[in-house]
């Protein structure tokens, strides 16, 4: 229902600055931090293949030992390495419209926090160089977002005010700076993700540099405020 300013009703309000819930202007704000990271995860492991099951996972569980003994040994705890996924598949091709069977792939992956951000490179080289032939999905984060989250929700409520202010000075209006009711409308963390995708093959070089980037906190909520005639 489209509300009509010039009736006698709304003009007594606005003479005589009444404020109630029928007078109301509605915004949305939002609020952004950019937070350099403090720590990381990726995902690395083993995958075997092999005709007989109990070999392919023999095999990687001896592999998984000793990518978690290396990790160990340069520094990263045992509640730092955990399990992402176990897996095991048949492996099938198809010829002439059949079914062949080519084995079983058993793959072992592992989460692995890495709060030292110079060592991430280090963590991925020594698991490759312990039988690590996958590695994917290098994520940075905040260990403790809500400082920031805190600092972006305060930004988003200015932001909100804001814009209903400039919302009723369009209007030849202005509003109670108190607002009358208002609502978080969640947290948004953009976490800087490498494609990191690769192979043993890949890990031939020095050292994998990596760079962290920024990560971006945004908060939004939705504000009420009563409004008067200027």
């Amino acid at each position: 229902m489209r509300n009509d300013y010039s009736t006698p009703q709304y003009q007594s309000a606005f003479r005589s600055g009444n404020m109630n819930s029928n007078y109301t202007i509605k915004a949305t704000g939002k609020g952004e931090v950019s937070v350099k990271p403090d720590q990381s995860f990726v995902l690395l492991g083993s995958v075997v293949e092999d005709m007989k099951v109990q070999t392919a996972q023999t095999e990687n569980a001896i592999i998984s030992n000793k990518i978690i003994d290396a990790l160990k040994g340069i520094g990263i705890k045992q509640d730092e390495i955990e399990t992402n996924s176990y897996t095991i598949d048949r492996i099938v091709d198809y010829q002439d419209s059949q079914q062949i069977f080519k084995g079983y792939r058993v793959s072992h992956i592992f989460k692995v926090i890495v709060k030292d951000l110079a060592n991430v490179g280090k963590v991925i080289d020594v698991a490759v160089e312990n039988g690590a032939n996958e590695v994917r999905n290098l994520t940075f984060e905040v260990a403790n977002p809500e400082p920031y989250y805190g600092e972006a929700l305060q930004k988003a409520t200015l932001n909100a005010k804001m814009n209903a202010e400039n919302i009723a000075k369009s209007l030849g209006l202005s509003i109670n700076n108190i607002p009358i009711w208002m609502a978080e409308e969640g947290i948004q963390v953009v976490r800087p993700m490498s494609s990191l995708t690769m192979t043993a093959a890949a890990f031939s070089g020095p050292t994998t540099p990596i760079q962290e980037g920024q990560i971006k906190i945004t908060a939004s909520v939705q504000a009420m405020f009563n409004y008067v005639s200027y």
